[in-house]
Parts: structure tokens; C-alpha cells; sequence
């Protein structure tokens, strides 16, 4: 028949249908092969990303808490050495300033008693007395004893550089062979001082605690946890490399001001975060620093590692689909209709793969959230229960609880004004009830939050006719506002803080009755 093509015009056609299914096959393997590959890497990048993000909240959470402690430690060692010396002075007797000898007898048992290296006198002409003589180096020391009239904590260096931390106090003008000794002090070597507080580094080299002065020179030798070779932390940060928020010059107002703050960093390809806080009652200044290099690199490689298995993955799926199609090329020259067939069962199983390959994808997310998770947990260790609070919905999500006797749970979702008002009725003493209410108001939260960093709130609660202490901390999750200054949402964290303050209302208590036992000998 005249319509029907003939034999060398069906092969024609056949020819010209096979090439463009192989140029199909072939540019669709690869925009298939750019797909996976692409959407791959940078889905991997985003959580790695967000990963270190959320590290990075955390540990300022964690900073805050370790510099926190550690800084009452120092300040609480610090007032204990005045204290001391304070009944030091009280239980000195007439008997003791009646000859040289004698004196230097009471000092001596001064220095053995509370293991210092000087326990000494200074009279108004600026002569020093001490366990062994007296010495004339008065312009040594940073205080003025013709001023003095409260304690003072203040730095000695030496020749050798060993740093001696002095501290002096007023006398009430002794009178002591025709002279009168208006001040006293000790001094103490601030390796031995730092060694009975236990200031050194974690384990791990990822953090560092450090002592530095008002200018930033370092009290412990040591800067940036020994990658410095400065004296001077401020010198040492000249050569840093600061992220967007931070700089130097922040960093010298806050430790000349001595304000609490925080500061991001990159030195020497490290990079680092320090959280710093004042020592009570001294110029210092105390630093926390963690090496956030050394968790992220960590993130990278497990990140790295799962887009180089999800990259093997897309080339090896890009592989069988070309497989696939020169299948189909080759089932077609043998026959039209069962190429047809073949290559309408090789979509649909090109279909299931691509589902196969989406699902080993999110099964890997997960994975990545189940790790996130467990670092989060880690990095939250120091707290009994950990929350995220949405201030605008009052919703919460519980990320982290350790108490058996609470109903909420890890995962858990709630209201959070109601479940909190709740446990402060149940638990929370009264006379700390009231103020627990107030602290855990949105508007209270947001006041809070805009002028600190972290708030805090400690109470007393009872649970199974045991009394405890608690402590209630909040931080602004993101750091971040809608640009009106509001604040959306916020981490709320709850800590056993009980044997803490019982030590320290012992150590209150002990020191209030020896104060009294001194005055009471002194009058008598």
C-alpha cells in the first residue's frame, strides 16, 4: 500500500528514535547525577551548619555555668584569707606586742597556722615587721598603709616573676616600741593559692580557666591556654581574628569596667570561645575559653563522612539508571513493543529506587538528629531537666529530665505558665513561692534577659519531707530578637544546687561563731 513506509524508512525512523533516546538517557543521567550529588552536599552542609550552631548555644550555657562556680571559689578563697587574717589580728594580745621576740613568735605561728609565705606588720613610717625582721621594700607592695581602711587583694611580682598575692588590711594603730602598726598583710605565692582551688584545665584540652588582671596580664603565666607565649591576654587577642558581634576593644572595656561578657574568636587557625566574669572584691578578671575546633572538627567528620557515602551513593544510583537505559536500548532494536514494556517497568523501578534513595536520606537525617541529641544531652550533663520555652504561645518542649518524680518527660510538649505554676505550688517552699511566680513571667523573662545574658533564680523546695536547694536558669535560646527588642523564646534549665549552699551557709555560720569567740577573748 502507498501509505505504509517501507523497510529502509522504518529503520530510518528506528535510527532517529534511538538516538534521541540515547541523548535523552544520556543528559538525563546526568542533571539525575548533578541532583543527588548537589542536593546531597548541600543538605549535609545545612545540618552541619545548624549542628554547630547548637553546639555553640549550649556552650555558652555551659561557659556561663563553669565560670560562674569557679569564680565563687576564687572569691570565696579570697574572703576566707581575710576573714583569717581579720582573727588574726583580734587574737593578738598585749603579751605579743611587748617585745620583738614575742612578736615575731606570734607571726611565725601566724604563717605555720594558715600556710602563708609572709605574716606581716607596717607602722606608720612604712617600716615592715616580720617573722624574721623588718625590711624597708614597702614601695613594693600596691597598697598605701598611711590610707588604708579596708581589706585589699592586690599583685606582687618578684624578680624571679613568681606572683605573690597580697592581701592587707588596716590595724587599729598598735602601739609597739614608740611606733604604731596601722596595717597588716599576707602574702601568699599564687601557684600554692591556685593549686588548693583546683584551677586547671579539663581533661580534654577543650577547656581552660584562667585568672587575669584588669589589663589583662595573666596570673597563672599561662595565656589562651598555652598557645601564647604573651604575658598579656589583650596583646595575645591583638592578633586574633574576631567574629561579627566581637572585637577588642569590647574586651578592654569590659575587663577595665570589670563586666561579665563573652567573645568568639580564631587564633592561630583555633577557634575559640571565652566567657569572662569579675572576681568579687578584686581587679581580676576570671575566664573560662573552650576550643570549639576541637567539637567542630569532630561535626565535620562525621558530616564529611556521611555526604561522601551519600555522594557514592547518587553516583552508584546515576550507574544503574545508565545500566537501565541501555537496556532499554538494547530490548528495543530487538523489538518495539516489548521495548516499550521493558522501559515502562524500568521507570517504575527507577521510581522505587529514587524512593529508596529519598528514604536511606532520611533515615541518615535522622541519625544526625539522634547524634545531635545525645551532644546536646552531654553538653547539658550539669542539668537535672532541660526545656525550651516559646514565651509568645506558652508552649514548651522538654529536652532533658532527670527527676523521677516530675510527670514531664524527655520529648514531652506542655503549657508552660500552667506546668511550671504547678511545680512552684507543689514543690517551691512559700517564702520563695511568691518570687518563683514572678521569675517565671514572659514579661519578667524578657526584662531579665534584655539587660543579662543568663538569669537566675535559687529557691528552696520540699519533695518527700526533704528540703533542697534548687537553682532556675533561663538564656535567650538564639540570642536573637524580632527587631523590636522582644524575645521570643528561651532555654530554662533546673540544677541541684543544694550541697553548695549548705557548704556555704556552714562556712557562713563557722566563721560568724569564730569572729564572736575572737571578740569575746579580745574584750576579755
Amino acid at each position: 500500500m502507498q501509505g505504509e513506509l517501507s523497510e529502509p524508512g522504518r529503520l530510518g525512523m528506528k535510527n532517529v528514535n534511538m538516538k534521541g533516546i540515547m541523548a535523552v538517557a544520556f543528559w538525563g543521567s546526568i542533571i539525575v547525577a548533578l541532583i543527588l550529588i548537589s542536593g546531597t552536599i548541600w543538605t549535609g552542609r545545612s545540618s552541619s551548619r545548624d549542628t554547630q550552631q547548637a553546639v555553640r548555644n549550649v556552650s555558652l550555657l555551659y561557659l556561663e555555668e563553669l565560670a560562674g562556680r569557679r569564680e565563687q571559689v576564687v572569691a570565696s578563697t579570697l574572703s576566707d584569707y581575710i576573714s583569717d587574717m581579720d582573727v588574726a589580728i583580734g587574737l593578738l594580745s598585749d603579751d605579743d606586742l611587748s617585745s620583738t621576740e614575742k612578736l615575731q613568735e606570734y607571726q611565725l605561728r601566724m604563717k605555720q597556722l594558715y600556710g602563708v609565705d609572709k605574716f606581716a606588720f607596717v607602722d606608720e613610717t612604712g617600716l615592715i615587721y616580720t617573722s624574721r625582721g623588718t625590711r624597708t621594700d614597702i614601695g613594693q607592695y600596691a597598697f598605701d598603709h598611711e590610707t588604708i581602711s579596708e581589706p585589699e587583694i592586690s599583685i606582687k611580682k618578684t624578680d624571679g616573676e613568681t606572683i605573690k598575692v597580697v592581701i592587707a588590711a588596716p590595724t587599729d594603730r598598735l602601739p609597739y616600741e614608740g611606733h604604731f602598726l596601722v596595717a597588716c598583710f599576707m602574702e601568699i605565692d599564687m601557684e600554692r593559692m591556685l593549686a588548693n582551688i583546683s584551677l586547671q584545665s579539663g581533661s580534654n584540652n577543650t577547656t581552660f580557666c584562667n585568672l587575669y588582671s584588669s589589663d589583662g596580664h595573666s596570673l597563672t603565666n599561662t595565656v589562651l591556654g598555652g598557645l601564647s607565649k604573651e604575658d598579656s591576654l589583650l596583646s595575645a587577642l591583638q592578633n586574633a581574628s574576631f567574629e561579627e558581634g566581637y572585637s577588642l576593644e569590647k574586651i578592654k572595656t569590659d575587663f577595665s569596667a570589670g563586666l561579665t561578657g563573652v567573645v568568639s574568636f580564631t587564633y592561630n587557625g583555633i577557634r575559640e570561645t571565652m566567657y569572662y566574669v569579675p572576681v568579687h572584691g578584686t581587679d581580676w578578671m576570671l575566664t573560662y575559653l573552650i576550643r570549639e575546633s576541637v567539637i567542630s572538627s569532630q561535626i565535620d567528620t562525621i558530616s564529611e563522612g556521611i555526604i561522601t557515602r551519600s555522594v557514592a551513593m547518587a553516583v552508584l544510583t546515576t550507574l544503574v539508571l545508565s545500566a537501565v537505559f541501555v537496556m532499554m536500548l538494547i530490548q528495543t532494536r530487538k523489538a518495539t513493543k516489548l521495548a516499550l514494556e521493558k522501559e515502562t517497568s524500568e521507570m517504575l523501578q527507577q521510581e522505587m529506587e529514587e524512593r529508596i534513595a529519598l528514604q536511606d536520606e532520611l533515615l541518615e537525617q535522622e541519625k544526625k538528629r539522634a547524634r545531635l541529641d545525645s551532644m546536646i544531652t552531654a553538653l547539658a550533663s550539669d542539668y537535672r531537666s532541660v526545656y525550651y520555652v516559646n514565651l509568645d504561645t506558652d508552649h514548651a518542649t522538654c529536652f532533658r529530665n532527670d527527676d523521677p518524680e516530675d510527670d514531664v518527660t524527655k520529648d514531652d510538649e506542655f503549657v508552660f505558665s500552667e506546668v511550671f505554676s504547678e511545680y512552684a505550688e507543689k514543690y517551691v517552699a512559700e517564702d520563695y513561692r511568691e518570687h518563683f511566680l514572678k521569675f517565671i513571667q514572659p514579661e519578667n523573662i524578657r526584662a531579665g534577659l534584655k539587660k543579662n545574658m543568663i538569669i537566675v533564680f535559687r529557691y528552696l523546695v520540699r519533695k518527700n519531707g526533704t528540703e533542697r536547694y534548687e537553682m532556675l536558669r533561663m538564656a535567650d535560646v538564639k540570642n536573637t530578637d524580632d527587631g523590636e527588642g522582644v524575645i521570643r523564646a528561651v532555654g530554662v534549665g533546673f540544677t541541684d544546687i543544694d550541697e553548695e549552699m549548705r557548704d556555704s551557709l556552714a562556712k557562713s555560720q563557722a566563721l560568724s561563731s569564730a569572729l564572736k569567740t575572737a571578740e569575746e577573748a579580745r574584750k576579755a
